[in-house]
């Protein structure tokens, strides 16, 4: 009976997962370019940590469907986790639950298993969503998790406004495959939040390759570059 029981709950999170990634890729039609397409196609199939800007509540549902050939586990507050009407499906999703408001840890075991088997991670490194017109500090989880793994790091920029159907569509820029500086002093608390700063400000730039990739004014050069 359990057996059977597992069976038909996977077919119902399959079918669950088929809904979401084609529903966000109609209602929103997220427009993706990268940085450099090739360097990126490797991680089909070998794990990366992903970092993301998080913009709107759309942003961890969006990337679900975007990251879903990436076999991306999204890291989601653990308060929307919980939600009775959701547990069932994101347990069967590769969604890791991470508890914004205490000392944590499961995630991190949770997430070195994702990656020792195989699997990507996303995470959103400012912890929240922004209320500002640019990045917030990152919170160095994602540099410890990569200190510890091995596992190189992604750099994912989102910018443009969530329109349902028509008009103007999310815009997604991927970066290139990024690696910790090394260091000979371990994981000190200061070594990963001057590494997060740094992504942080390597991601401000991608703000600006952003503007040119989407903008009105991008050439057909750069147009080409980027697809």
């Amino acid at each position: 009976m359990q057996k059977i029981k597992a069976f038909f709950l996977k077919i119902y999170c399959w079918l669950w997962k088929i809904v979401i990634v084609a529903g966000m890729r109609i209602i929103f039609r997220p427009k993706i370019r990268y940085m450099n397409k090739a360097a990126l196609k490797e991680y089909r199939n070998k794990p990366a940590i992903f970092i993301v800007n998080h913009t709107t509540l759309y942003d961890g549902i969006v990337m679900f469907s975007v990251l879903n050939k990436y076999r991306a586990n999204i890291l989601i507050a653990k308060d929307w986790y919980e939600k009775k009407n959701f547990r069932t499906i994101l347990e069967g999703n590769r969604c890791i639950p991470l508890d914004r408001n205490g000392l944590d840890t499961g995630w991190v075991r949770a997430s070195k298993k994702a990656v020792k088997n195989g699997e990507s991670v996303c995470i959103f490194p400012e912890g929240h969503r922004s209320k500002t017109d640019t990045l917030d500090t990152f919170k160095s989880g994602f540099t410890m998790l990569s200190q510890m793994t091995g596992a190189p790091i992604i750099p994912v920029y989102l910018s443009g406004e969530y329109s349902k159907f028509i008009g103007k569509r999310k815009q997604i820029l991927f970066g290139e495959p990024m690696t910790m500086t090394p260091t000979e002093n371990g994981m000190s608390a200061d070594y990963l939040e001057k590494e997060s700063e740094r992504f942080r400000q390597h991601m401000l730039g991608m703000e600006v390759r952003s503007e040119q990739v989407f903008g009105k004014k991008k050439s057909v050069k750069a147009e080409q570059q980027y697809t």
